[in-house]
Order: structure tokens, then C-alpha cells, then sequence
């Protein structure tokens, strides 16, 4: 083990003296022993050829120290970024309830409680924007699964919080309407998502939303007075002729990229 132990030495005067390095170092050097002794179990008696195949197998220890000194500096910034989170989360909550039990001895109108609801929907929105940056990328169906629930739980909090304004402040006779526009939102920003997040059947999901977001929004403009019945049904023809375009489009696009395909295997079997 004298070789590899001074290729290690070796390696090492490359890197600055400090305590990550020393640490790195030693396990380093106890990784390799047990290497050597793994590989004698196996049969393997020549030293030369046990300290070679260690040796090809750590061919860049700088290399493996930096990439180690990355992976500690990102653990630190998750855990600065939980801990701030974390705290400012806590901050945030007694802020919103300071402002509640204020308003509640102070003002007494009866609306007090949608300043809770309020801070919640803040909240909520904050750590599903978190959760979508973060699982957008992942293809476990989990993750995607949970985040496009919070997602839809938040836009609809987000809804409900305006129905409960325009109703108890403003005194809107349609604010039921926040509710199917909350139902329309959700369908676009499930849509917006499964296509960010590159999910395989995410068309799929344009041609079942835009048909039922355009009948929801049929009700709404029909039952506030905004269109007539017989004007409004024609959105739900005009989202069928676009789910034509968009089937039409993806044809071509596919068409396209096989015709690609079959060209580059033909230019390789040249």
C-alpha cells in the first residue's frame, strides 16, 4: 500500500491545508484499506496489481476533493435556506396574528378573520412556489402528485379569500363567481405545470381542461347577465376547434421529428 498511500500524499500537496482536507484525507485512506483488503478476499495476491487497480480508480483526488467541497457548501445553503424559511415562516405567523387580535379590539367589523385567511393563503402560496421549483424537475409521480394538490388548494384558498372580500366588504352579489373562476385557474395552472414539468401526457391534459374551463366560464358569463345562453354555449364548440388545432399541431411536430429521425438513420447507415 506504499505506492497508493504516496499517490495520495502526492495528490494532497495540491490542496490547501485544512481541516475539510485532513478529514477528506482519512477517509480517503481508510476507503483504499478496505479497497485492498476486499480485493485480497477475492483472490487477489499480487500487491502491484491491487495498488494499480486502487490507483485507476482515483485518478483525479483534487478532483474528487473539490467536487466533495461542493456537496458540503450546497448541504449548508439547504440548511441556512430551511432554518431562514423556517423562521421567517414563524416571524410571519405572529405578524399576521398580531394584526388579527389589532383589528379584532380595535376595528370589531366581523371581518377580522379573513386577515387569518389572508396570512394562510400567502403562506400556502409561498411553500407551493418552493415545492414547484423544486419537484418541476423530478420525475417521481409523488412529487408531482403533492405539489399540483398544493397547487390547487392554494389557488382556490387564493379564490376563496376574494369571494369572502368582495361578499363581507364590498357586498358583491356575484362573487360567487370566485369559485369556478378558482375551478378555471386551477385547470390552467395544473396545465401550465404538467407541461413545464415535461409530463409525457401533459396534451392530454390541454385537450380534457380547455373544453371544461370553457363550459365553466359558459355558466359564469351567462348567470352573471355578461352573455346571453344562446351566445355563451358557443365557447364550448370554439374549445373543441381548439383541441383540433392542438391535435393537428403535435401531428405535424411528430411527423416532423420521424422524418428527422429516419433521415439521420439513413445519413449513419451511409
Amino acid at each position: 500500500m506504499k505506492t497508493v498511500l504516496g499517490f495520495i500524499d502526492e495528490a494532497f500537496r495540491q490542496i490547501p491545508e485544512t481541516d475539510s482536507a485532513y478529514k477528506f484525507k482519512m477517509q480517503l485512506v481508510s476507503e483504499v484499506t478496505e479497497r485492498a483488503n476486499e480485493l485480497t478476499h477475492r483472490g487477489i495476491k499480487d500487491e502491484k496489481v491491487i495498488e494499480d487497480l486502487i490507483i485507476s480508480e482515483h485518478p483525479d483526488i483534487k478532483g474528487e476533493f473539490e467536487n466533495v467541497l461542493r456537496e458540503e457548501k450546497r448541504e449548508k445553503r439547504r440548511k441556512h435556506f430551511v432554518a431562514l424559511n423556517s423562521l421567517g415562516t414563524i416571524i410571519f405567523c405572529l405578524v399576521v396574528l398580531i394584526v388579527f387580535f389589532i383589528h379584532l379590539f380595535k376595528v370589531d367589523n366581523g371581518l377580522s378573520w379573513i386577515i387569518l385567511v389572508a396570512g394562510a393563503s400567502v403562506i400556502s402560496a409561498y411553500y407551493t412556489f418552493l415545492g414547484c421549483r423544486r419537484f418541476i424537475k423530478k420525475r417521481e409521480i409523488i412529487f408531482h402528485i403533492t405539489t399540483r394538490l398544493q397547487l390547487a388548494f392554494t389557488i382556490m384558498l387564493a379564490f376563496a379569500l376574494a369571494f369572502f372580500i368582495m361578499l363581507f366588504k364590498f357586498n358583491i352579489i356575484h362573487s360567487w363567481v370566485m369559485f369556478p373562476a378558482g375551478a378555471i385557474a386551477v385547470l390552467v395552472c395544473d396545465g401550465l405545470f404538467a407541461h413545464f414539468s415535461h409530463q409525457r401526457f401533459a396534451v392530454f391534459m390541454y385537450l380534457a381542461y380547455i373544453p371544461l374551463a370553457a363550459a365553466i366560464l359558459c355558466v359564469i358569463l351567462a348567470v352573471t347577465g355578461a352573455v346571453s345562453w344562446q351566445t355563451g354555449w358557443l365557447l364550448i364548440p370554439l374549445a373543441l376547434i381548439a383541441d383540433a388545432v392542438i391535435i393537428a399541431i403535435r401531428l405535424i411536430i411528430g411527423k416532423k421529428d420521424n422524418e428527422e429521425v429516419e433521415e439521420d438513420s439513413v445519413w449513419n447507415a451511409d
